[in-house]
């Protein structure tokens, strides 16, 4: 009798552990690190605003300056690092982001910052030995006539990193990215929204829909809150929203605010678009608003060919393994009880 109830309080511990290494999902370790080195924007001379850390620049049209960075390794072994200026834009579902590539800039950025500026040759690639010090420069020339609102960019720094360990080649890199802005004579100029379109997208993956908006002007939008809602109509009825607070939009960008439709499928039909943005203009901090409603059709082909490269809904192996266990413990609690009540335990 004691072993029959032995092996079954066994038999119950084993699937309660069955149970409870179903029911929760494995951590994964993360390990931080230190950057090797730091920088320090140089004084300007035509600095609008020392207290900031960036460049706010107000050239002359036409003028030349150059502006520098102190680059400084505080290691005790060499590294290199890499520097650029870049353009800014706006990220799927807002904030900005920075590239050197002009192709997906919005049509309307007439001057980006990598056209007027360039690091000098001599300072794009930074082979520092431990602890020096180097200032680098980069040369801006503002365009000639009247600039209006701001061209934005940002100084790109990043030290690439290779390293091996458990048999496998693991890589990170540490990066510093320093706003530059270039005041245009005709400063004083506000964002604008356009509505562009909505279409079918596949967002991260999965079936949805995404509405560009475009800021036409070269102005920041701060403190953006946007939503969106997307509504079908007549059979099938649904809706879907996004939703966003507390970001940026850059000058002369698009935004697309991605709405998802996770893993259920996206139908064809007529639908209706209701969009919502506020925010506050950079120079002056003047809240600003624009709602736009448009209606818009998704063709039958164009649903199916999302749907065909959409994620399907992952089957849960842990439902049934949760289901068998969970089976064999009320099983075994059971046989446990009938033992101990015969015995007069």
């Amino acid at each position: 009798m004691k072993n029959k109830i032995k092996g079954l309080l066994l038999g119950t511990f084993f699937a309660a552990a069955c149970f409870a290494m179903a029911s929760n999902p494995t951590l994964a370790a993360v390990k931080t690190q230190n950057a090797d080195f730091e920088i320090q924007r140089l004084p300007s001379e035509t600095q609008v605003n020392n207290d900031v850390k960036y460049f706010d620049l107000k050239i002359a049209p036409g003028e030349r300056e150059e502006i520098k960075m102190r680059v400084q390794n505080f290691t005790d072994h060499k590294i290199t690092v890499k520097t650029d200026l870049r353009n800014s834009f706006t990220q799927v579902g807002g904030g900005v982001d920075f590239t050197s590539d002009t192709k997906q800039l919005d049509s309307s950025l007439a001057v980006p910052l990598t056209k007027v500026a360039h690091v000098n040759a001599k300072d794009r690639v930074l082979h520092l030995g431990p602890n020096e010090t180097r200032d680098i420069t980069a040369t801006v020339k503002m365009p000639t006539g009247v600039t209006r609102g701001l061209i934005y960019g940002d100084w790109h720094f990043i030290e690439y990193l290779s390293s091996k360990g458990s048999g496998s080649a693991v890589s990170s890199n540490y990066a510093y990215s320093v706003g530059v802005v270039l005041r245009g004579k005709n400063y004083k100029v506000y964002p604008e929204l356009k509505y562009n379109k909505t279409k079918a997208i596949l967002y991260k993956k999965h079936a949805g829909m995404g509405i560009d908006l475009r800021n036409t002007q070269p102005m920041i939008l701060n403190n953006v809150t946007m939503q969106a809602v997307v509504a079908k109509e007549g059979l099938f009825a649904s809706k879907h929203i996004f939703n966003v607070t507390d970001s940026q939009i850059a000058p002369n960008s698009k935004v697309t605010l991605p709405i998802t439709w996770s893993y259920d499928q996206l139908k064809p039909g007529r639908y209706t678009v209701n969009v919502k943005v506020t925010g506050e203009n950079n120079w002056n901090r003047l809240p600003m608003s624009w709602r736009f409603k448009k209606h818009f059709t998704v063709k039958r082909t164009a649903a199916k060919k999302i749907n065909q490269n959409a994620l399907q809904q992952p089957k849960n192996k842990w439902l049934y393994v949760s289901v068998a266990t969970g089976g064999l413990l009320l099983v075994a609690t059971a046989e446990l009880l009938k033992l101990l009540l015969s015995s007069g335990v």
